[in-house]
């Protein structure tokens, strides 16, 4: 009789643990047991097809966010899908090329959004970059960072804005495979400008427009499997 409920006991616990491997954290963090998990990358790539040269007002050498959460909304009821936490800090790539900013589990659906927090290190939080932490006060700690020069005279531009990216998927955005990537866009011409004007990054009070500018740079997301930077037809 022990020995049958020492038995019991152990396959409970086998359960629960492969439970816990094979489970999602779905909405309010519940755990759930999907039927099939998707093991989705997330890419991110300018779109811009321009290349900054000498001669250009600016010119962006580098540019990198710390992103502490992502998340998906769903087709069929609204509500958000999973969640990745950071942080992740990317590096973004300026030339066109693919740039992964991490990949994880999500159960398989139909997704309409994207939704991306670029969010300034929380106190006491660690980071890999030292950059976007340079102290524990509320003013040395930074969400996007953008290095170049400025009339031919080099600069950091570094944004203590946070920012809740919310991009519309394409229709083909179903979330139904083994190994899924999804690609985000962003245009970096638009950065320091005002209309036809150029901001200049050094100013505080040109810092309002230029996040502004940065949130709205990031426009579309799509289903990219094959990591060609262009939406898949299905």
């Amino acid at each position: 009789m022990k020995t049958n409920r020492i038995f019991k006991t152990v396959l409970a616990a086998v359960i629960f643990t492969g439970a816990l491997i094979l489970s999602g954290c779905d909405i309010g963090g519940e755990i759930i047991i999907p039927s099939g998990a998707t093991e989705l990358s997330v890419n991110v790539k300018a779109d811009d097809n321009a290349s900054d040269t000498p001669l250009d007002v600016v010119v962006i050498t580098e540019a990198k966010a710390l992103i502490t959460d992502i998340q998906y909304e769903r087709e069929r009821d609204g509500l958000n899908q999973l969640h990745h936490t950071g942080p992740y800090v990317i590096n973004l790539a300026l030339d066109g090329s693919l740039k992964e900013l991490m990949s994880g589990y999500v159960v398989r659906d139909i997704y309409t959004k994207a939704k991306f927090q670029v969010h300034k290190a929380e106190d006491g939080q660690s980071i890999s970059d030292p950059e976007f932490k340079e102290g524990s006060e509320e003013n040395k700690r930074y969400s996007f960072i953008i290095k170049g020069t400025y009339n031919g005279a080099a600069f950091v531009y570094k944004s203590k804005k946070s920012m809740d990216i919310v991009i519309n998927m394409n229709s083909s955005s179903n979330i139904n495979l083994k190994n899924q990537n999804l690609t985000l866009v962003f245009n970096k011409t638009g950065w320091f400008k005002n209309g036809s004007n150029v901001l200049n990054p050094n100013l505080p009070q040109n810092a309002d427009m230029i996040d502004n500018n940065i949130k709205a740079s990031f426009k579309k997301a799509f289903v990219d499997n094959n990591k060609d930077g262009q939406p898949d037809s299905n």
